[in-house]
C-alpha cells in the first residue's frame, strides 16, 4: 500500500520523463482552435513610453469632514483621558453636538492646535 507524499512528508520522486518541459502547442497548428477570449499582447499606442507618469495618482476615499472624540485623540496622539482633562480645564477644542453624538470639526481642531502652539510659545518666552 502506498501512502500519499503530502501526508508522509516524503519528497516526490522526479523521473526523467516528468523533468522534461512540456511544449506549448503552436497557435498556427490546425489542431489548436483559436480562442476568442485569449488576451493578446498590447502594443504601445504612441511614441511616449511614459504614459504611466501622466496618469493621475490613485487616491482613497476622501477624509471625513469631522472627528469623533476617539478619532481626534488618535489623530493628535493623545489619550481620551487627557482629552477630557483638557476639556475640564477649558483648554480642549470646541465641540459640535449632532443629536447625542459629539464631534470636532477640522477647523476647530486647527484653531485648537494654533491656540496650544501659541500657549506653548508664550510659556517658553515667559520662562526665559
Amino acid at each position: 500500500m502506498t501512502c500519499r507524499r503530502e501526508i508522509t512528508g516524503r519528497k516526490p520522486r522526479t523521473t526523467a520523463d516528468h523533468a522534461k518541459r512540456r511544449k506549448v502547442p503552436r497557435t498556427d497548428s490546425p489542431i489548436v482552435e483559436p480562442d476568442p477570449y485569449a488576451i493578446e499582447a498590447m502594443t504601445r499606442s504612441g511614441p511616449s513610453s511614459n504614459d504611466w507618469m501622466t496618469a493621475p495618482p490613485i487616491r482613497g476615499p476622501p477624509p471625513p469632514a469631522i472627528y469623533s472624540i476617539k478619532t481626534f485623540c488618535l489623530a493628535h496622539l493623545i489619550s481620551e483621558a487627557f482629552y477630557y482633562d483638557l476639556q475640564n480645564k477649558g483648554q480642549g477644542p470646541r465641540e459640535t453636538r449632532i443629536g447625542s453624538r459629539v464631534f470636532i470639526t477640522f477647523e476647530s481642531a486647527a484653531i485648537w492646535r494654533a491656540e496650544r502652539e501659541a500657549a506653548t510659545t508664550a510659556a517658553g518666552e515667559a520662562a526665559e
